[in-house]
Formats: structure tokens, sequence, C-alpha cells
């Protein structure tokens, strides 16, 4: 009878066989054989991530802003490049299973609308009629996620035939449970970590962003700015947002009253789409200092 991960092999290569089937199959071998870390990336796959950090980059995506117009539909945005490329990212959370459907879709695409505090404060720069806004995502984008899901797979059961684990039916060896933790350690996911137990880098030790205080509004706006960087600092795990963002604020809180602080903020706005827990209470405090 052919052991568990020889039989995740043959199906990976199996067209037929869903993403979600495989990773199933991956969680029961896990589980087997001890692999915390892989379990847990399994779940996130399964059930969707909850935020950001630790989100592998292969479900990390651009797209294409747009403005729908009532009266002539989806039309492309124009403006500053850079604010348009971080409004046109997105990071897709949903489970595997949704990510196949949309896959599935030949040709069509998947809408995302922004949050309504960013729509907002578009529409009250742009001064033309308001109007809602979505990134526009094709579906190759999710078949590219589906596949990167597949390859994984394939090199963690490669990965365990190699050190000796291979199964007897269903079961694993107490050995076979000692080689493949060293085994999973070289299957590697980009921004997320290893695949074996004890990895600190990986999707166990994530930052669970907590809500923001949404009394915002009332308070100083001194303290509003001072408030805005300690969440930036606290909650954002990537350091070059982290920075970036703080940089920007303190020259807002500089530039207050001055015809320099409409560029800041809406340079600042270009970040609130991919933070939106994070940065969207405090939007509606800083879009009213626009002079």
């Amino acid at each position: 009878m052919a052991g568990l991960v020889e039989e995740i092999q043959t199906k990976v290569l199996d067209k037929s066989v869903g993403t979600t089937e495989l990773l199933r199959m991956v969680k029961l071998a896990a589980v087997k054989l001890k692999l915390d870390d892989t379990v847990a990336w399994v779940d996130c796959e399964l059930k969707g991530y909850e935020g950001e950090t630790g989100l592998p980059d292969y479900r990390k995506t651009t797209g294409e802003l747009k403005c729908h117009n009532p009266l002539r539909g989806p039309m492309p945005v124009y403006g500053d490049a850079e604010n348009i490329r971080k409004l046109s990212e997105r990071n897709i959370l949903q489970p595997i299973s949704d990510v196949e459907e949309l896959a599935a879709n030949a040709g069509g695409e998947a809408w995302g609308k922004l949050p309504q505090s960013v729509i907002d404060v578009i529409n009250a720069s742009s001064g033309g009629p308001p109007m809602d806004y979505y990134v526009h995502i094709p579906n190759l984008v999710f078949q590219n996620i589906s596949q990167q899901v597949r390859n994984l797979i394939l090199d963690w059961a490669i990965e365990m035939e190699k050190a000796g684990v291979l199964g007897d039916g269903m079961k694993f060896s107490s050995e076979e449970q000692k080689k493949a933790e060293e085994a999973a350690q070289n299957v590697t996911i980009h921004n997320y970590g290893h695949l074996h137990q004890g990895d600190v880098t990986g999707h166990q030790n994530r930052t669970v962003v907590g809500s923001t205080d949404q009394s915002i509004n009332s308070l100083e706006i001194n303290d509003t700015f001072d408030q805005l960087i300690q969440a930036v600092d606290s909650n954002i795990g990537n350091q070059n947002d982290r920075d970036a963002i703080i940089e920007i604020v303190k020259a807002m809180q500089a530039a207050q009253g001055t015809p320099e602080y409409k560029p800041l903020f809406q340079k600042w706005v270009g970040y609130v789409a991919e933070y939106t827990t994070i940065l969207g209470p405090f939007v509606p405090a800083l879009s009213g200092l626009i002079g």
C-alpha cells in the first residue's frame, strides 16, 4: 500500500484533483507527523488568513484601480502614480476554496471596493461628482495563487520522501516523525517562514492587530498625530512601511495649516487601503485639516 506522502505526490500532478483536497491531505500527514507550523499554514489556506502580517508573498498582488461612473461604467483612474499603485495593491486573504472558484472564472475578474473612508477622501479632493472606486483583479492572479500552493505541496512531499518519510498507508513511525521535522525546514514560503515545528518566523508568530480607538475625532489634533504614530509603530509589522508612514505623519504634523499639508496627506492616504484597520479611523480627523 502506498504511503500518504506518495499519494499526495501522485494527486498533486493530477489536474483533476483540487488544491483544497490536496491541502486536506497535507494537513492529515502533518498532524500525524507533529509538524505544527505546516498544519498552521494549511489551516490558513483552508480557512483564510486573518491579516497582512505573515501573509505569503504569493497572496500579494496589484490590480487596476477604476472609478465606477454611473453613466459610463468602470473607468481608469489617473493621478499620482505612486498613490494609485498603493491603492491598487491587494492582499488575497480568502480561503483557497474561494481562490479556486475565482480562478475557474476564465477571462473574468474580481472587484474589491476601496474602504469607504478612502473613497470619501478621494471624492473630497477630486472636485468632481462622487463615485465608487474598485480594484479590478484578473482571474489569472487567482490561478497563480492556486498553482503556487500546489508547488509548495509538491516541494513538501518531495522533501519528505528525500528524508525517508513516506508512511505506511496512513501511519508514520516515530523515526519518520523525527526526520520530518528536519525535512520541513527545507520548504520555505517567502514572507511566511519554514514549514517545520517551532519556526519563529512563521504564521504562528504573526501580530494580531487590535482595534483602534474610534473616539479619535474628539481628541486634540496633536494628540491625534501622536496616537497615529503610536498605532503605526505598534501594529504595522513591515518595517519599511512603518518607517515611511511615520515619516509622512510627522511631516503632516509639522505642515498643519500650510499648503504643504495636502500633498503629504494624499501620500499618506496611499497606505490607508493596505492598513485600513490601523489608519482608517484617523482619516476623518486628518482630512479635516485640508485647507
